[in-house]
């Protein structure tokens, strides 16, 4: 029998299972050819000195491919993923997607490993291998089930987290988080580093949040923060899943993108930029495909001073 790679354009397996998993077994393939690297690339052409100066080239490390294999493995768990399909055509009709992802345990999401994040925040770690500076307070914003920020939230002395979901709640407060109220967090309580982790593509008032961001961090904190560019904001709770506010974000590729983004940040919210890197978004995958990604921009900001404030 000729092998699957000489059958491509030929084969039509008859049952639907059978067309499912052929054609994963193709889009795997493709995944296997892909180069990851070409996730953190720039062009650096198209950018100023100073972003030049601030970018900070990353690449797949070993924690990445531990994701990515822990992903592959779990999308040939062939029952498992029927269940998943079956659970969602139900649930969609009372629950939303992340609702249900909550509730599945399913659809994690993966951004920066421990060392990525330990080197764009500028936190190295000690020769005990210790996290250096292991203090001050973490806050999640949008932190979903705790996934993406778990990897380097140790690197905090406390760690808290926000979110609306009441199935991702429960999953931040089994990793250890202290989930705050969605509407008050940023009230009163000073954090060393607030995270906002792809969410303002995802919520009503990114420009709000990040007010209220920028209110919360303590003197000399920071901001961390990841976005989807090409900016296609998405809200999954208002009728027409549009914002309320939308970010000035303009652009045609990539790198004109992140100038507008750290232009805005920094004449309308006063954040000076302190580095800032490409990076996959990942998540893990389904009956189709063994992961999914889209290109984040993630930036590390400090806060400076308006002249109101001086």
């Amino acid at each position: 029998m000729a092998s699957s790679s000489s059958l491509d354009g030929l084969y039509r397996p008859r049952s639907a299972l059978a067309r499912a998993l052929y054609e994963k077994q193709r889009n795997d393939r493709r995944l296997q050819e892909y180069d990851h690297s070409e996730w953190y690339r720039v062009d650096k052409n198209r950018i100023s000195p100073e972003l030049q100066e601030k970018f900070i080239q990353l690449d797949p490390d070993e924690e990445t491919r531990e994701f990515l294999s822990a992903s592959i493995e779990k999308s040939t768990w062939v029952w498992t993923q029927i269940w998943y399909l079956l659970a969602k055509a139900i649930l969609k009709h009372f629950w939303s997607v992340t609702d249900i992802n909550g509730w599945l345990s399913r659809g994690s999401m993966f951004v920066l490993s421990e060392a990525q994040a330990r080197t764009l925040l500028n936190k190295p770690e000690s020769p005990s291998g210790v996290a250096a500076g292991a203090a001050g307070a973490l806050v999640d914003v949008g932190a979903g089930d705790g996934e993406v920020s778990r990897r380097f939230a140790h690197l905090f002395g406390t760690k808290y987290a926000t979110e609306i979901s009441a199935s991702m709640r429960k999953a931040l407060v089994s990793k250890g988080f202290t989930v705050l109220d969605t509407d008050d967090w940023w009230r009163g309580q000073r954090f060393e580093c607030v995270s906002m982790l792809n969410l303002l593509d995802r919520c009503s008032k990114p420009k709000t949040m990040l007010q209220q961001a920028r209110t919360a961090i303590s003197p000399g904190g920071t901001l961390l923060l990841a976005l989807v560019l090409p900016y296609k904001p998405y809200v999954e709770v208002t009728p027409d899943h549009k914002p309320e506010e939308r970010l000035p974000i303009q652009g045609a590729n990539f790198e004109e993108q992140v100038t507008a983004f750290v232009d805005f940040m920094r004449k309308e919210l006063s954040f000076e930029l302190r580095s800032w890197t490409r990076a996959p978004y990942l998540c893990e995958g389904d009956f189709s495909q063994a992961y999914y990604w889209l290109d984040d921009s993630v930036f590390v900001f400090t806060p400076t001073a308006i002249p109101s404030e001086s």
